[in-house]
């Protein structure tokens, strides 16, 4: 194993971005860019042998810098959506950034997202990047001390691990935000990958995509993904969750959740011959495939990044959790900080 580093870009107000690269000894490696904490690539073989990235992106600090979708950076404080009422803790209201058309929060604004993490190098196999976020940035209470440490292994996985301690309650949910493309990242659609999923219920919302509260059972419903099928199967089934995501773009509860690391997830491309497995310690996962991306952005080789072109599988808390008893609360403190690990493993 061995860990390179090298300038990547700069940022707008002359911030210096660095870029590392954790190769194995079969060859295959893994990219990572200190701007968001970004998972940039996975370089690994497919069924005849050959290398290609696997991770729908960025390739220059330009792109990184245009980026409007998230792709492979590190999301916080809380990823996904929170409803315009903010939330409240221990009967104190707080207002966050409604970044959507003043209405509701997605991403939290995108603060982790955008910022330079400083980093260190652990041994041969692992890059730790470190982000201070301020003093109640974007509305949410106190700061709190974010770690996100990437490692490779000789096994071609790809290991996550979160540690984020906030200075008084604070709700967090840190992810991350990768595209995959079992093909490549130029591989095209992913409408023909393979799916399973160790879910049996999903959170149906409401017209601007955030849940209702209820968790629904995937029995009957094109989100069943119980036994493997392909993403593309009933993506276009006449049911108005798809219609309000565009298609999927909904988190699924992981079955059998214990607080322990499960694998919750496995993608196959019949293609490439790449499988995809995937851990994690979580409660639930964002399932969404791209359905946004309308090829107006420059990705990786100058390409389009193009309609459902690349999935993601985001571990979280549910989204909303915090106005939501249903679902499981998401709050942290300075003696219980988030602290969770996900996994991908690649094969063929």
């Amino acid at each position: 194993m061995t860990v390179t580093k090298k300038l990547y870009g700069t940022t707008e107000n002359g911030t210096e971005v660095y870029s590392f690269e954790i190769k194995n000894s079969a060859g295959s490696y893994i990219g990572l860019v200190s701007y968001g904490a970004t998972l940039n690539k996975i370089v690994v073989p497919d069924k005849n042998g050959n290398f290609n990235d696997v991770l729908v992106g960025f390739d220059t600090m330009e792109g990184q810098l245009l980026c409007t979708d998230s792709q492979g950076r590190t999301v916080g404080r809380v990823a996904n959506r929170i409803a315009g009422r903010g939330f409240d803790i221990d009967g104190v209201n707080y207002q966050i950034t409604k970044n959507v058309n003043g209405m509701f929060t997605l991403h939290s604004n995108h603060e982790y997202e955008t910022a330079v993490w400083d980093y260190e190098i652990i041994g041969d196999s692992a890059v730790k990047f470190t982000y201070h976020s301020p003093l109640n940035a974007e509305g949410f209470p106190g700061e709190v001390d974010n770690e996100v440490t990437f490692s490779f292994n000789d096994e071609n996985e790809v290991r996550i691990d979160y540690n984020c301690t906030p200075t008084q309650k604070c709700p967090l949910n840190v992810t991350n935000h990768a595209y995959f493309n079992l093909d490549g990242f130029d591989g095209g659609t992913i409408l023909n990958h393979i799916v399973k999923f160790n879910c049996d219920a999903y959170t149906p919302t409401d017209e601007y995509a955030i849940p209702t509260g209820e968790i629904r059972s995937v029995e009957g419903t094109p989100f069943d993904f119980r036994k493997p099928k392909a993403i593309g199967r009933d993506v276009e089934a006449d049911d108005i969750q798809l219609k309000i995501g565009r298609g999927y773009d909904h988190n699924f509860r992981i079955e059998g959740y214990d607080g322990t690391l499960k694998k919750f997830a496995e993608v196959k491309s019949e293609k490439s011959g790449r499988i995809m497995e995937c851990f994690t310690d979580l409660v639930g996962v964002q399932f969404y495939i791209g359905n946004f991306m309308d090829g107006t952005q420059t990705g990786k080789a100058g390409l389009p990044l193009n309609h459902r072109t690349g999935f993601c599988l985001e571990t979280q808390y549910f989204p909303d959790a915090l106005n939501h008893t249903e679902f499981m609360p998401n709050i942290f403190t300075p003696d219980k900080p988030f602290v969770s690990t996900t996994i991908y493993r690649f094969s063929v």
